[in-house]
């Protein structure tokens, strides 16, 4: 298989994210100003906040602003993603003024928008989750059993923890693609790991704290990688120190269309773990790929969506982020033209067949009380096969 298809999966979304990240304004404009439409409520209580990850259309100041805002009127949730801030938090470092001023303009934007805020530190490369994130020059090739590396990273995620105060912290991202790929840098990973949690959670008992796992790659199915058998024996690794099972997922790379998704593809992780779900990014592309990488319409990502509302609701998850609510413009060229068509209202903002569900979901009242003794409920109607869960791991 061509070189440039092996890592394509675990790269796309990432790097995505990553050269939006390079490329926004340093200090968006927070709109403490702003002021949301009411939203009605119709339909059934839901357990999960519903949201989208900051990554704009475009590259301006404006299209970042307009992400908090598509948030904030079809959900209550925001992702913002980046690298560790190393250089900040190295021995007798100073926390750099862009990293300050992009923190503290994020949490504003957010508070004046009801936001809950999810932070993902991605920890390793994506271009390759062998080697760490973003390193000085000075480090490079070093990995976290570096002790400045690794005080460092639970520098930072105090630091978040402290100053944006989000309700979700993932300390790295699609952590099993590291597993395959440098199992030293992964078991060095858990270790530090461990240490983040530990003091995250001291500083700030109420943050759920997590890694997330990359689905199709935790399931061994990637169509141009060796399969594997699933590796659900890695949850177990992290001992007790998961507040939520998190995954990536972006099955229309791994499946030409939505009904080849096989039955249970989500609703099997209930027989693994008893852990709270959260789908930390998920993604269903409305176009055709190049190459052979998908074949998707927008009906075949309509009918995802709906598969997904209903595995959401059957599962009972926290968090359901769908990685970017409208196409990428900026994504014009190999590799990111693949994701291109990710969002669920195009380039110009015009809703595809997806959204109108999306919508409706979004109507729905957050109530995970009533949601979650209505989904026992129907479970135990026995309106669908309901698999015994294993009891999350160290609890």
């Amino acid at each position: 298989m061509p070189p440039n298809r092996r890592l394509l999966l675990t790269v796309l979304l990432a790097a995505a994210s990553a050269l939006a990240l390079a490329c926004r304004p340093p200090e968006p404009a927070p709109g403490s100003d702003y002021r949301a439409a009411e939203r009605p409520t119709a339909g059934p209580p839901r357990a999960y906040q519903l949201g989208f990850s900051a990554t704009p259309s475009d590259l301006t100041n404006k299209a970042y602003v307009a992400a908090f805002n598509l948030a904030t009127e079809f959900g209550e949730a925001l992702l913002l993603q980046r690298p560790p801030a190393w250089q900040s938090f190295l021995p007798n470092a100073k926390v750099a003024d862009v990293v300050r001023d992009q923190t503290l303009s994020d949490r504003e934007a957010a508070r004046a928008r009801g936001l809950s805020l999810f932070v993902v530190l991605d920890v390793f490369d994506p271009a390759s989750r062998d080697r760490l994130n973003g390193l000085p020059a000075e480090y490079r090739g070093r990995q976290l059993d570096d002790r400045d590396l690794r005080q460092a990273l639970v520098a930072d995620a105090l630091f978040v923890a402290r100053n944006q105060q989000p309700e979700f912290l993932a300390i790295g991202n699609e952590i099993n693609a590291t597993f395959e790929r440098n199992p030293a840098a992964y078991a060095q990973f858990l270790t530090a790991y461990a240490e983040v949690y530990d003091a995250v959670k001291k500083a700030s008992p109420s943050t759920k704290v997590f890694t997330t796992f990359q689905y199709e790659e935790l399931l061994g199915v990637i169509p141009w990688e060796p399969p594997h058998a699933p590796r659900w024996e890695l949850i177990g690794q992290f001992t007790e120190r998961l507040d939520l099972f998190a995954i990536t997922t972006y099955p229309s790379f791994a499946f030409q269309v939505a009904r080849k998704v096989p039955p249970l593809y989500y609703r099997q992780i209930r027989e693994q773990t008893a852990l709270p779900i959260a789908f930390a990014a998920v993604g269903y592309s409305s176009t055709q790929g190049r190459d052979g990488v998908n074949s998707s319409t927008p009906p075949e990502q309509r009918r995802f969506v709906q598969r997904l509302f209903e595995d959401a609701d059957w599962l009972g998850v926290e968090l359901l982020i769908w990685f970017a609510g409208r196409d990428l413009n900026f994504a014009i060229g190999p590799p990111h033209d693949l994701i291109a068509g990710i969002g669920l209202r195009d380039g110009q903002d015009q809703p595809k067949e997806a959204w109108p569900l999306w919508v409706e979901a979004s109507r729905r009242p957050l109530d995970r009380l009533i949601a979650e003794r209505n989904r026992q409920a129907a479970l135990a109607g026995g309106g669908a096969a309901t698999p015994t869960p294993r009891p999350a791991p160290g609890r």
